[in-house]
């Protein structure tokens, strides 16, 4: 996968056990490439162009930014349909028996209440199983008790349910320690997660980082951790 805007004489390109880090030290810029990044993933156009195997790809479906690692919504329509999708194939194709015990479990029981009210009343017919556990709020949670176990139940849970997941990074360097970090990038790493670190400062580099740096004058510099000591 590739990510391109205009100000980088290259793409952003992904690599096994590297992550790429983009570093946008002015304001204006840095505040600039984070609107850009958040618009176009709502499906609004935009400068960058994210790609995959020299193909475009659709940044609405394909892009995913995090910018707060206190509230991590799971209530993102994408999500819900695909999570709605899964549960409807286990309820109808994986426990077809249980399914249909429930369903005539559930018209008996709604034909008692019937017989004993003293006015005529009727119940909407058709499918009771997927509207009940709707009721009951049947969604996808995270149950992480830490900020960085929670950030990683958040992208596995994206990145099952949605392929070829691209998601930015905003200001991690600021919010977790270079220990967290590390466990992230290994994490990121095992489960083949497309992230992208946006910065607007430069930190001392970790294991893995390959920095892409856009200077107070726009002056790109290209970074790769290796070159570096901690």
């Amino acid at each position: 996968m590739r990510l391109m805007h205009p100000l980088l004489s290259a793409p952003i390109h992904w690599q096994e056990n590297t992550v790429p880090v983009l570093v946008a030290e002015p304001p204006k810029l840095f505040r600039q490439m984070v609107f850009d990044l958040t618009r176009q993933a709502e499906g609004e156009g935009g400068p960058f162009v994210l790609s995959l195997q020299y193909e475009p790809l659709d940044c609405g479906e394909h892009l995913h930014v995090i910018c707060n690692y206190l509230n991590l919504p799971l209530e993102d329509r994408k999500l819900t349909n695909r999570f709605q999708g899964l549960l409807q194939s286990i309820v109808w194709e994986e426990l077809p028996e249980q399914t249909d015990g429930l369903q005539r479990s559930i018209a008996d029981y709604l034909a008692l209440i019937t017989v004993r009210m003293d006015c005529p009343i009727a119940f909407a017919e058709g499918d009771y199983v997927l509207p009940l556990l709707k009721a009951l709020k049947c969604r996808p949670v995270l149950d992480g008790t830490e900020p960085l176990e929670r950030l990683m139940q958040y992208l596995s849970l994206y990145n099952h349910f949605m392929k070829t997941q691209c998601f930015i990074l905003v200001g991690m360097h600021a919010y977790f320690s270079p220990e967290e970090l590390r466990e992230f990038y290994r994490m990121a790493g095992y489960e083949k997660w497309t992230v992208l670190l946006l910065e607007q400062h430069m930190s001392a580099p970790l294991p893995g980082e390959v920095f892409y740096l856009l200077d107070e004058q726009l002056c790109e510099l290209r970074l790769d951790s290796a070159d570096q000591t901690e």
